[in-house]
């Protein structure tokens, strides 16, 4: 058996589909996201500068 060879019959291909889909809607939530504290708007933190 070279080190190529593998064997499919141990993997749980499920449990990797699921991690799969939670890392997708974690990165979809966190687009969501309000990013606070960026400079773009002069306001950050609720002060703005005058």
């Amino acid at each position: 058996m070279s080190e190529f060879d593998f064997d499919l019959d141990h993997l749980d291909f499920a449990a990797a589909e699921d991690s799969v889909a939670a890392t997708q809607a974690a990165v979809a939530a966190a687009e969501n996201e309000p990013l606070f504290g960026d400079d773009d708007d002069e306001c950050s933190g609720g002060a703005c500068k005058i």
